[in-house]
């Protein structure tokens, strides 16, 4: 058995496509029909059949079924070796989103990298939904993701409960509430009404985004807010809220990156929690149980959840850019 007509012959079945494949494995087309032929030869099996179309015949399903239990644990047993043997090098595929990768894992590798210099480690970048197929499939050892339901083969750790922010620059406020200001930032210290803004345009996450749905169910009945600008993008509504162009409702995630600009800024930028009853996020680190992790992802692991409890405790007794009105 060779573990990389395996691989080759798994990639095929993806594509259904034996020149993408090839391209994708960077080697031609000849050499993969070589692997597959070997893979046929050795199970006396017909994997694919080419008509109508290129399809995996039963015996095809099956080799895709076992194929990936053989490459996953074949995975498993380097990783145990190389627990036993600290100088060996081990890999970690670790799924996250974007936004978070930029925020979180600049910490995670400081603090872990220095105790396992030999473990290379690859992000693969995601929604939830996509992550948690990816664990499924082997394809990846453990990721973070939102409102993960619960699964008999996963264990899930939870890292924090994230509910909405909103943010908005002093020369909207002032240009909004020309009289009463001063009064509106201490009525908010502590947490903001969104009903009492519908007036101001917003900026914030389109309607495939989760805390976005909830905004859109706190509103259906009542209030109509006006919403200037929408992305996917929490960095730009970030960046256009700072500039002055409406209020801006996002992830706590993205003032908490620019937290230390927030606080700097001082009464020319406000952050508020939301107060309303808008459904939060709850942020998971999830791997599977049925295939055991080596202990160097276990304490990557570890990293993780000291990392994100720091902005788990930042967020929940509001330590982004509070506004003080002493100052005003």
């Amino acid at each position: 058995m060779n573990l990389r007509s395996i691989e080759y012959f798994l990639v095929t079945a993806e594509e259904m496509n034996f020149t993408r494949a090839a391209e994708r494995l960077f080697v031609s087309q000849q050499a993969l029909s070589s692997h597959i032929k070997r893979l046929e030869d050795e199970y006396h099996a017909q994997l694919f059949a080419r008509r109508p179309t290129l399809h995996l015949t039963l015996a095809g399903q099956q080799m895709v079924f076992y194929g990936r239990q053989i490459l996953a644990s074949e995975a498993k047993l380097r990783a145990a070796f190389s627990d036993l043997d600290k100088n060996c090098r081990g890999a970690l595929t670790v799924g996250i989103s974007r936004l978070r990768g930029d925020v979180f894992f600049p910490p995670i590798w400081n603090y872990y990298h220095p105790s396992h210099p030999n473990i290379s480690i690859e992000l693969v970048d995601g929604n939830s939904a996509k992550l948690d197929e990816l664990l499924q499939t082997g394809k990846i050892d453990l990721y973070m993701g939102v409102d993960i339901p619960s699964s008999p083969n996963q264990c899930r750790i939870q890292l924090a409960r994230e509910k909405m922010q909103c943010c908005m620059a002093q020369t909207l406020l002032e240009q909004y509430r020309p009289d009463q200001w001063r009064e509106f930032l201490n009525e908010f210290r502590m947490g903001i009404d969104l009903t009492r803004i519908v007036d101001i345009p917003f900026i914030t996450l389109r309607r495939n985004n989760r805390l976005r749905k909830g905004l859109e169910q706190f509103f259906a009945h009542e209030f109509s807010p006006r919403y200037a600008f929408e992305s996917d993008q929490q960095e730009l509504i970030y960046e256009m809220a700072k500039s002055g162009a409406g209020v801006g409702l996002a992830s706590p995630v993205i003032f908490y990156q620019h937290m230390r600009e927030i606080n700097e800024l001082g009464q020319a930028f406000h952050v508020f929690p939301v107060i309303n009853d808008i459904p939060e996020n709850i942020l998971y680190l999830v791997y599977r149980k049925d295939f055991p992790l080596p202990q160097y992802a276990m304490d990557f692991i570890q990293v993780a959840c000291m990392v994100l409890k720091t902005y788990s405790h930042t967020i929940l007794h509001g330590g982004i850019g509070g506004t003080d009105c002493s100052q005003s």
